[in-house]
C-alpha cells in the first residue's frame, strides 16, 4: 500500500487516508510497470510496448492480426543476422533461429541448399528477407522450409507446397554516351 510508505504521523490523518487511496491506483501501475521493465531487455521476452518499439527501430511493419510470438520472432530474425556474410556467420544465425537445420554448399555451381524448420510461414518471409541480404549476390539460394501445422480435430489434413527460388540479377550500367 502507498500509504505504508509514508511516516506514521501522516498515515493517521484522515485527508492523507484519501489521498494515498485515490493514488494507489495509479501507485500500483507504476510498480507493475517498473517489475516488467526486465523483459523489455531481452528479445526473446518483449512485451506489446517492447515489440512496438524494435519494430520502430529496425523498420519491421506489423501484420495485422500477428501474434507477439510471430511478432518476436520476425524481431529476433532480424536482430540476429550479422554483416559481413561468412559461411560460419549463416551457420552461428541459422543455429539461433532454428534447432532443425541442414546446409549444403554446392561450390562448383555456386548454389547453397537450406532445409529448415521454421514456426511459420512469417519466419519465412522473414528469414528470406535477411538471407536474400547477407548471401553474395552470385550464390542461387534454395530454400526448403518445414512449417509444422496443427490438425486436431480437423475433417481434413491441409497440404501446401511451396518452393521459393530466390535469383539475384545484375543489368550492365550504360556508360558514358552508349
Amino acid at each position: 500500500m502507498l500509504l505504508d510508505r509514508w511516516p506514521g504521523f501522516l498515515q493517521d490523518i484522515l485527508e492523507f487516508q484519501k489521498i494515498a487511496e485515490a493514488e494507489q491506483p495509479e501507485w500500483d501501475k507504476a510498480v507493475e510497470t517498473v517489475d516488467g521493465l526486465h523483459k523489455e531487455f531481452s528479445i526473446f521476452t518483449l512485451t506489446e510496448v517492447g515489440a512496438t518499439r524494435w519494430e520502430r527501430i529496425f523498420g519491421i511493419q506489423r501484420v495485422p492480426g500477428e501474434t507477439l510470438e510471430q511478432r518476436r520472432s520476425r524481431i529476433q530474425t532480424k536482430y540476429l543476422s550479422q554483416l559481413p556474410y561468412t559461411y560460419r556467420n549463416l551457420l552461428r544465425y541459422l543455429s539461433q533461429i532454428s534447432s532443425d537445420y541442414t546446409v549444403n554448399l554446392d561450390h562448383a555451381n555456386y548454389t547453397l541448399y537450406l532445409d529448415i524448420l521454421l514456426t511459420g510461414g512469417d519466419q519465412k518471409e522473414a528469414l528470406l528477407a535477411v538471407l536474400a541480404e547477407q548471401l553474395p549476390a552470385n550464390i542461387l539460394l534454395k530454400l526448403k522450409s518445414k512449417i509444422p501445422m496443427a490438425t486436431d480435430n480437423a475433417p481434413a489434413t491441409p497440404a501446401v507446397g511451396v518452393f521459393t527460388l530466390v535469383r539475384h540479377r545484375s543489368h550492365p550500367i550504360p556508360r558514358g554516351g552508349e
